[in-house]
């Protein structure tokens, strides 16, 4: 594995356990047994490292977005969503420090902007996908309740990997985002025909 990508692999465990506030890039660089020098070869310091990781976030949903509409035209049902809703909980668990801790955006542009391209690739996406399902007979909704479920949904889907810290909910990380997908995916399954 590159520096650069062990760095980035190593801050991301190291927020999401302790949080990005506290720590410093002397930390993250002490955590993989570095220099700072070395760390700051490779990275300005930790605001480009946080925006980093939220670009790398933001592309992992874009790709699972799109798998998503590549499936749901496929297999137009309730399930392929279900499907696709317990991917992207499982990618914002892996960026929960960020959602954790959101002000932290406010004085980084870069990490600003892959936060609110998370956010409306998320209501975008899951807007097309329940218009789809509704187009193809699969869940009955107007048009304004499948915009409103949109969002619905993308608030739940990164309220929910944070929720599943603040819970102190415990077991296996696959239980927990199984359990936070179904609680987000509640109030579409209702409109299952």
């Amino acid at each position: 594995m590159k520096t650069r990508d062990r760095i980035l692999e190593a801050s991301r465990e190291l927020f999401n356990a302790e949080g990005v506030g506290p720590l410093s890039a002397v930390d993250i660089a002490s955590a993989l047994g570095m220099s700072a020098g070395h760390l700051y070869y490779h990275f300005k310091g930790k605001p480009q490292i946080l925006a980093e990781l939220m670009a790398l976030h933001a592309a992992e949903i874009e790709m699972v977005l799109e798998a998503m509409r590549e499936a749901i035209a496929a297999r137009p049902d309730i399930e392929t969503l279900w499907t696709h809703v317990h991917i992207l909980v499982e990618e914002a668990w892996d960026a929960r420090f960020f959602w954790r801790e959101p002000a932290l955006a406010l004085g980084n542009e870069a990490a600003a902007a892959a936060a609110r391209r998370v956010m409306t690739g998320l209501v975008s996406g899951l807007g097309d996908a329940l218009r789809r399902l509704h187009d193809k007979g699969a869940i009955k909704a107007k048009a304004e309740a499948r915009d409103g479920l949109a969002g619905q949904l993308a608030t739940g889907i990164v309220f929910h990997a944070i929720a599943l810290d603040l819970r102190g909910d415990t077991g296996p990380p696959r239980e927990l985002v199984a359990r936070a997908a179904a609680q987000v995916m509640l109030p579409a399954a209702g409109l299952a025909c």
